[in-house]
């Protein structure tokens, strides 16, 4: 294979490349293995018709001399990556014929980004899925023009059968999510050689930006408020039923569609939206994979005591509840009853309240396969016994509720010998202040948006739900 060449991480070409192209060539082979800034489909083509030899890359395909030589650097280029299986799309892409058609092993996932720049939890889900057994590929077909539009290209001829074609993308603007760009990524099923071969269609949104919708009591004299959840919903909506009616005339059997976030805030305007055009919208559970996080930081730190689960107010309610029922009945679990705490405010507006009690308390105990429900009587006065609480969120934002409601809940249990605030969205929109401002001791946080040194932060532990979505789809069934 020769020596490597710009490190030891890059072996040289194994055919013979213009001196003037060995910085392209090692600058492909690491864009290839980038998960941060991964190498679009499009570049990988023509940079690879480039190395070839080829004058014009955008406009020729290699000639058929190159073809033996072709073979053998994409062998090289995309040896154990998830683009490996895909080397007869690649060779057809590039011009190389012969071998090409004699039939690609069929893929249990094909993956596509849709945003700039991965997002971390699509490579955890390739990582997880291919663990088990499935048969995995991931592109990235978001590019840029000359002059930094955006470009989305995906490959136009397939050699294979794929079960599952997952697009993935948080909508979130501050971490580079974009829903034009998820759009076009969807408009990539229009490719008839594609949605032929294709079973299911999965779009997953972990982070679906702007789903609040409007907040309760804000002044309407401010100005008039394009309602994001609905609109962002309706443009993705309306994109896949017109894409859907027009391979309706030209193939035989359409691939099912279904979008999906992770623990939205509110899927009322989105569920609704997608629904109107046929189009179901799911929003999927964190709950296993954060009363995981939790139980192996409670077994790490040996402590011991009654655990108490907060629900901040009546929307946390589910969440809360569902987070119960996994701590009890998790495999690694360590309790049998749990008790729920259901805080109740009065609010005058959104972000303004004027009372905060405590409605009533719940002990979950678990009873082989079911729970238990008993009603606790709430004590006037504050409880001094040690007691470790859980509150929980769908997201971790500037912490000012939080705070205020986690200073509330240990005054009335000043023994407090362990404060863990769980939430499935690291939005953190005025950064890492939060997580000192609300004064916690242990943050279990989702992999859903990813921050550059949030996992370094003491006390942050990152749970990956890539366990969820799996699930979610459906593979845990269809393994053999």
């Amino acid at each position: 294979m020769g020596i490597p060449i710009f490190g030891i991480n890059i072996p040289a070409p194994n055919v013979k490349i213009d001196k003037s192209l060995l910085e392209k060539y090692a600058d492909l082979y690491r864009g290839i293995r980038d998960r941060k800034d991964t190498v679009s489909w499009r570049t990988l083509i023509i940079s690879i018709r480039e190395l070839l030899g080829e004058k014009y890359p955008d406009y020729k395909k290699v000639s058929h001399r190159f073809h033996t030589k072709g073979r053998k650097l994409i062998q090289l280029l995309v040896n154990k990556t998830y683009l490996e299986p895909l080397i007869p799309e690649i060779e057809y892409a590039v011009g190389i014929r012969g071998s090409v058609g004699r039939g690609g092993t069929d893929l249990d996932l094909l993956l596509l980004s849709g945003r700039h720049f991965p997002e971390p939890i699509l490579w955890t889900l390739a990582d997880y899925a291919k663990s088990l057994g499935q048969n995995v590929s991931v592109i990235n077909p978001v590019g840029h023009y000359n002059d930094g539009q955006t470009r989305v290209v995906g490959p136009y001829k397939y050699f294979r059968k794929i079960k599952n074609l997952i697009i993935l993308a948080s909508t979130q603007s501050k971490l580079g999510g974009s829903v034009s760009v998820l759009a076009n990524v969807i408009k990539l099923i229009r490719n008839c050689d594609l949605a032929k071969r294709i079973e299911k269609v999965e779009v997953i949104i972990p982070m679906f930006g702007g789903s609040r919708g409007h907040r309760f009591g804000q002044s309407q004299e401010a100005g008039y408020e394009v309602m994001e959840a609905g609109f962002n919903a309706q443009m993705l909506a309306l994109i896949t039923e017109d894409i859907l009616k027009r391979l309706k005339n030209e193939i035989k059997n359409l691939p099912t569609v279904r979008f999906s976030s992770i623990d939205i805030h509110n899927d009322e305007f989105p569920k609704k939206t997608f629904n109107e055009v046929g189009l179901e919208f799911v929003s999927i559970s964190s709950s296993s994979s954060l009363a995981e996080g939790l139980i192996k930081q409670l077994l790490e730190r040996k402590i011991k005591a009654p655990l108490k689960l907060v629900a901040c107010d009546t929307g946390a309610i589910p969440r809360t509840q569902k987070l119960a029922s996994n701590i009890l009945f998790a495999e690694k679990s360590i309790y049998n009853s749990i008790q729920l705490i259901y805080m109740e405010k009065k609010r005058i507006s959104a972000g303004i309240v004027t009372d905060t009690a405590i409605a009533k308390i719940e002990e979950w105990k678990r009873r082989g396969k079911s729970i238990r429900i008993k009603n606790i009587k709430v004590s006037q006065k504050p409880v001094f016994k040690n007691t470790i609480i859980v509150y929980s969120d769908d997201m971790i934002d500037t912490g000012g509720t939080a705070e205020k409601d986690l200073k509330f809940i240990s005054g009335f249990y000043p023994n407090c010998v362990l404060k863990i605030f769980v939430a499935t969205h690291p939005v953190l929109s005025k950064g890492f202040s939060a997580i000192k401002r609300i004064g916690a001791d242990v943050y279990i946080l989702g992999n859903t948006l990813k921050w550059e040194g949030l996992e370094d932060v003491k006390g942050v532990e990152i749970v990956d739900f890539s366990p969820e979505i799996y699930n979610f789809i459906g593979l845990s069934q269809e393994v053999d």
